[in-house]
Protein backbone atom coordinates (compact mmCIF):
# COMPACT_ATOMS: atom_id res chain seq x y z
CA UNK A 1 0.00 0.00 0.00
CA UNK A 2 1.31 3.41 -1.01
CA UNK A 3 0.17 6.50 0.88
CA UNK A 4 0.40 9.52 -1.45
CA UNK A 5 0.35 12.85 0.36
CA UNK A 6 -0.85 15.39 -2.16
CA UNK A 7 -0.21 19.12 -2.08
CA UNK A 8 -2.74 20.56 -4.58
CA UNK A 9 -1.01 23.97 -4.77
CA UNK A 10 2.49 22.65 -5.52
CA UNK A 11 4.37 24.04 -8.49
CA UNK A 12 2.10 27.05 -9.04
CA UNK A 13 -0.87 24.84 -9.86
CA UNK A 14 0.85 21.76 -11.34
CA UNK A 15 -0.39 19.74 -8.38
CA UNK A 16 -4.10 20.25 -9.00
CA UNK A 17 -4.65 17.43 -11.49
CA UNK A 18 -1.61 15.33 -10.60
CA UNK A 19 -3.39 13.22 -8.00
CA UNK A 20 -5.91 11.99 -10.54
CA UNK A 21 -3.16 11.20 -13.08
CA UNK A 22 -0.97 9.43 -10.50
CA UNK A 23 -3.90 7.36 -9.27
CA UNK A 24 -4.77 6.29 -12.80
CA UNK A 25 -1.18 5.18 -13.48
CA UNK A 26 -1.01 3.21 -10.22
CA UNK A 27 -4.37 1.58 -10.93
CA UNK A 28 -3.10 0.53 -14.36
CA UNK A 29 -0.09 -1.07 -12.64
CA UNK A 30 -2.26 -2.81 -10.05
CA UNK A 31 -0.67 -1.00 -7.09
CA UNK A 32 -2.81 -0.41 -3.98
CA UNK A 33 -2.71 3.19 -2.86
CA UNK A 34 -4.51 5.94 -1.01
CA UNK A 35 -4.29 9.66 -1.67
CA UNK A 36 -4.35 12.12 1.22
CA UNK A 37 -4.71 15.82 0.42
CA UNK A 38 -3.06 18.44 2.62
CA UNK A 39 -5.14 21.42 3.69
CA UNK A 40 -2.63 23.71 5.40
CA UNK A 41 1.09 23.92 6.23
CA UNK A 42 2.15 21.12 8.55
CA UNK A 43 -0.75 18.87 7.60
CA UNK A 44 1.56 16.49 5.72
CA UNK A 45 3.56 15.85 8.88
CA UNK A 46 0.38 15.04 10.80
CA UNK A 47 -0.88 12.63 8.14
CA UNK A 48 2.43 10.78 7.73
CA UNK A 49 3.04 10.49 11.48
CA UNK A 50 -0.31 8.73 11.91
CA UNK A 51 0.50 6.06 9.31
CA UNK A 52 1.89 2.60 10.20
CA UNK A 53 5.55 2.47 11.18
CA UNK A 54 6.45 0.50 8.05
CA UNK A 55 4.35 2.58 5.63
CA UNK A 56 5.57 3.84 2.26
CA UNK A 57 4.84 7.56 2.26
CA UNK A 58 4.93 9.41 -1.07
CA UNK A 59 5.29 13.18 -1.41
CA UNK A 60 3.04 14.18 -4.30
CA UNK A 61 4.24 17.77 -4.39
CA UNK A 62 7.37 19.92 -4.27
CA UNK A 63 10.33 20.36 -1.95
CA UNK A 64 8.05 21.79 0.73
CA UNK A 65 5.94 18.64 0.76
CA UNK A 66 9.04 16.45 0.97
CA UNK A 67 10.29 18.63 3.83
CA UNK A 68 7.03 18.17 5.75
CA UNK A 69 7.31 14.39 5.61
CA UNK A 70 10.83 14.17 7.04
CA UNK A 71 9.87 14.15 10.75
CA UNK A 72 7.70 11.09 10.10
CA UNK A 73 10.30 9.26 7.99
CA UNK A 74 13.88 10.08 9.07
CA UNK A 75 15.14 7.52 11.57
CA UNK A 76 12.03 5.34 11.25
CA UNK A 77 11.02 2.25 9.26
CA UNK A 78 8.88 4.32 6.91
CA UNK A 79 10.02 4.67 3.31
CA UNK A 80 9.77 7.97 1.42
CA UNK A 81 8.79 8.21 -2.24
CA UNK A 82 8.61 11.38 -4.34
CA UNK A 83 6.45 12.37 -7.29
CA UNK A 84 7.92 15.82 -8.04
CA UNK A 85 5.43 18.58 -8.80
CA UNK A 86 7.16 21.69 -7.48
CA UNK A 87 9.08 24.55 -9.01
CA UNK A 88 12.43 23.28 -7.69
CA UNK A 89 12.26 19.55 -6.86
CA UNK A 90 15.93 19.53 -5.97
CA UNK A 91 16.09 16.29 -4.00
CA UNK A 92 14.07 14.50 -6.67
CA UNK A 93 16.72 15.71 -9.12
CA UNK A 94 19.43 14.21 -6.90
CA UNK A 95 17.61 10.86 -7.11
CA UNK A 96 17.35 11.06 -10.91
CA UNK A 97 13.65 11.95 -11.08
CA UNK A 98 12.71 14.62 -13.67
CA UNK A 99 10.24 17.33 -12.68
CA UNK A 100 8.64 17.71 -16.11
CA UNK A 101 6.78 14.36 -16.15
CA UNK A 102 5.39 12.21 -13.35
CA UNK A 103 5.60 8.89 -15.24
CA UNK A 104 9.23 8.09 -14.25
CA UNK A 105 8.41 8.69 -10.59
CA UNK A 106 5.34 6.46 -10.78
CA UNK A 107 7.44 3.78 -12.50
CA UNK A 108 9.91 3.95 -9.60
CA UNK A 109 7.06 3.52 -7.11
CA UNK A 110 5.84 0.46 -9.01
CA UNK A 111 9.26 -1.24 -8.96
CA UNK A 112 9.73 -0.30 -5.31
CA UNK A 113 13.53 -0.14 -5.45
CA UNK A 114 14.90 1.51 -2.32
CA UNK A 115 18.06 3.38 -1.39
CA UNK A 116 19.29 4.44 2.02
CA UNK A 117 20.42 8.07 2.03
CA UNK A 118 21.63 10.75 4.41
CA UNK A 119 19.52 13.47 5.97
CA UNK A 120 20.57 16.44 8.07
CA UNK A 121 19.55 18.51 11.05
CA UNK A 122 20.01 22.26 11.35
CA UNK A 123 19.41 23.39 14.92
CA UNK A 124 16.09 21.55 15.51
CA UNK A 125 15.00 21.35 11.85
CA UNK A 126 15.41 18.26 9.69
CA UNK A 127 16.38 18.70 6.04
CA UNK A 128 17.19 16.51 3.10
CA UNK A 129 18.77 18.57 0.32
CA UNK A 130 20.28 21.84 1.58
CA UNK A 131 20.44 24.54 4.22
CA UNK A 132 21.50 28.06 3.32
CA UNK A 133 21.89 31.49 4.88
CA UNK A 134 22.92 34.88 3.58
CA UNK A 135 22.06 36.34 0.19
CA UNK A 136 20.11 33.40 -1.24
CA UNK A 137 17.95 33.10 1.89
CA UNK A 138 17.26 36.85 1.80
CA UNK A 139 16.19 36.52 -1.84
CA UNK A 140 13.88 33.64 -0.98
CA UNK A 141 12.34 35.60 1.90
CA UNK A 142 11.48 38.50 -0.42
CA UNK A 143 9.98 36.54 -3.33
CA UNK A 144 6.49 36.60 -1.83
CA UNK A 145 6.65 40.42 -1.76
CA UNK A 146 7.06 40.66 -5.56
CA UNK A 147 4.50 42.82 -7.39
CA UNK A 148 1.34 40.90 -8.23
CA UNK A 149 1.90 40.60 -12.02
CA UNK A 150 5.21 38.84 -11.43
CA UNK A 151 5.50 35.10 -10.79
CA UNK A 152 8.09 32.35 -11.18
CA UNK A 153 11.41 33.59 -12.55
CA UNK A 154 10.08 37.14 -12.82
CA UNK A 155 9.37 37.26 -9.09
CA UNK A 156 12.75 35.70 -8.34
CA UNK A 157 14.66 38.25 -10.47
CA UNK A 158 12.73 41.09 -8.83
CA UNK A 159 13.77 39.74 -5.44
CA UNK A 160 17.42 39.42 -6.56
CA UNK A 161 17.59 43.09 -7.58
CA UNK A 162 15.82 44.33 -4.45
CA UNK A 163 18.11 42.21 -2.25
CA UNK A 164 21.21 43.47 -4.07
CA UNK A 165 20.13 47.02 -3.36
CA UNK A 166 19.46 46.47 0.35
CA UNK A 167 21.72 43.56 1.33
CA UNK A 168 24.87 44.18 3.38
CA UNK A 169 27.64 41.70 4.02
CA UNK A 170 28.27 40.41 7.53
CA UNK A 171 31.17 38.57 9.12
CA UNK A 172 30.80 34.81 9.17
CA UNK A 173 32.74 32.15 11.06
CA UNK A 174 32.51 28.62 9.66
CA UNK A 175 33.71 25.57 11.55
CA UNK A 176 33.69 22.22 9.77
CA UNK A 177 34.39 19.15 11.88
CA UNK A 178 35.72 21.50 14.62
CA UNK A 179 38.20 23.24 12.31
CA UNK A 180 37.76 26.94 11.43
CA UNK A 181 37.74 27.08 7.62
CA UNK A 182 36.45 30.63 7.10
CA UNK A 183 36.24 33.82 9.16
CA UNK A 184 35.53 36.93 7.10
CA UNK A 185 32.77 38.94 5.50
CA UNK A 186 30.52 36.66 3.46
CA UNK A 187 27.78 36.85 0.86
CA UNK A 188 26.29 33.44 1.66
CA UNK A 189 26.96 29.90 2.77
CA UNK A 190 25.17 26.76 1.60
CA UNK A 191 25.41 23.31 3.18
CA UNK A 192 24.52 20.77 0.51
CA UNK A 193 23.50 17.14 0.70
CA UNK A 194 22.28 17.23 -2.90
CA UNK A 195 23.93 18.99 -5.84
CA UNK A 196 21.26 21.59 -6.69
CA UNK A 197 19.25 24.27 -4.88
CA UNK A 198 16.43 26.53 -6.02
CA UNK A 199 15.72 24.46 -9.10
CA UNK A 200 18.54 26.09 -11.08
CA UNK A 201 21.63 26.61 -8.92
CA UNK A 202 24.22 23.82 -8.92
CA UNK A 203 25.98 24.79 -5.70
CA UNK A 204 27.66 21.39 -5.25
CA UNK A 205 27.82 19.51 -8.57
CA UNK A 206 29.69 16.54 -7.06
CA UNK A 207 27.47 16.10 -3.98
CA UNK A 208 26.23 12.59 -3.21
CA UNK A 209 23.21 11.99 -1.00
CA UNK A 210 24.54 8.76 0.51
CA UNK A 211 28.22 9.42 1.31
CA UNK A 212 27.82 10.66 4.90
CA UNK A 213 29.39 14.03 4.02
CA UNK A 214 28.01 17.51 3.28
CA UNK A 215 29.47 19.97 0.80
CA UNK A 216 29.92 23.45 2.31
CA UNK A 217 30.03 26.29 -0.21
CA UNK A 218 30.98 29.77 1.05
CA UNK A 219 30.89 32.93 -1.06
CA UNK A 220 33.13 35.57 0.47
CA UNK A 221 33.44 39.36 0.28
CA UNK A 222 31.77 40.09 -3.06
CA UNK A 223 30.62 43.43 -4.44
CA UNK A 224 27.21 43.83 -6.10
CA UNK A 225 28.84 43.50 -9.51
CA UNK A 226 30.81 40.48 -8.33
CA UNK A 227 27.61 38.86 -7.08
CA UNK A 228 25.87 39.36 -10.42
CA UNK A 229 28.89 37.87 -12.16
CA UNK A 230 28.97 34.84 -9.86
CA UNK A 231 25.28 33.85 -10.09
CA UNK A 232 25.40 32.63 -13.72
CA UNK A 233 28.44 30.51 -12.87
CA UNK A 234 26.54 28.88 -9.98
CA UNK A 235 23.67 28.03 -12.34
CA UNK A 236 26.01 25.84 -14.41
CA UNK A 237 28.20 24.62 -11.54
CA UNK A 238 31.35 26.48 -12.61
CA UNK A 239 31.89 28.61 -9.53
CA UNK A 240 34.05 26.38 -7.32
CA UNK A 241 37.29 27.73 -8.79
CA UNK A 242 36.29 31.35 -8.20
CA UNK A 243 38.80 33.16 -5.93
CA UNK A 244 36.01 34.34 -3.62
CA UNK A 245 34.47 30.86 -3.20
CA UNK A 246 35.56 28.44 -0.46
CA UNK A 247 34.56 24.79 -0.81
CA UNK A 248 35.01 22.23 1.99
CA UNK A 249 33.42 18.95 3.03
CA UNK A 250 32.39 17.66 6.43
CA UNK A 251 29.68 16.14 8.59
CA UNK A 252 29.43 18.68 11.43
CA UNK A 253 29.17 22.38 10.60
CA UNK A 254 28.79 25.45 12.81
CA UNK A 255 27.92 28.79 11.20
CA UNK A 256 28.16 31.94 13.29
CA UNK A 257 27.20 35.38 11.91
CA UNK A 258 27.99 38.65 13.67
CA UNK A 259 24.29 39.49 13.37
CA UNK A 260 21.22 37.30 13.00
CA UNK A 261 20.21 36.35 9.44
CA UNK A 262 17.28 34.49 7.94
CA UNK A 263 18.02 30.97 6.73
CA UNK A 264 16.31 28.33 4.66
CA UNK A 265 15.95 24.57 4.73
CA UNK A 266 14.82 23.20 1.35
CA UNK A 267 13.74 26.75 0.47
CA UNK A 268 11.50 27.05 3.53
CA UNK A 269 12.42 30.35 5.20
CA UNK A 270 13.15 30.44 8.93
CA UNK A 271 13.44 33.31 11.39
CA UNK A 272 16.80 35.09 11.73
CA UNK A 273 19.46 33.27 13.74
CA UNK A 274 22.99 34.20 14.66
CA UNK A 275 24.20 30.60 14.85
CA UNK A 276 23.35 27.47 12.92
CA UNK A 277 24.57 24.01 13.91
CA UNK A 278 24.30 21.50 11.09
CA UNK A 279 24.93 17.79 11.40
CA UNK A 280 24.76 14.93 8.94
CA UNK A 281 22.50 12.00 9.84
CA UNK A 282 24.10 9.26 7.74
CA UNK A 283 21.96 6.51 6.25
CA UNK A 284 18.91 7.66 8.20
CA UNK A 285 16.26 7.57 5.48
CA UNK A 286 14.91 4.93 3.11
CA UNK A 287 13.80 6.37 -0.25
CA UNK A 288 12.35 4.93 -3.43
CA UNK A 289 14.52 5.78 -6.43
CA UNK A 290 14.92 4.66 -10.05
Amino acid sequence: MLHLIHNPVAGRGRGRDAARRASALLNDAGVDHRIWTTEQPGHGTEIASALPEDATVVALGGDGTVHELLPACVGTNRTLGIVPLGSGDDFAHALGLPRTRIEPAIAALVTGRTRVVDAGRCNDELFLNAVGTGFDAEVGARVTDAPRPLSGMGAYLWSVFVTLREFSLARLRVEVDRQVVFHDRSLLVSVQNGPRTGGSFHFAPAAKVDDGIFEVIIAGDLTRAGTMGLLPRVMVGRHLGHPKVTWVRGSSIRLTWDRARVWHAEGEIHAPAGELRVECLPRSLRVIAP
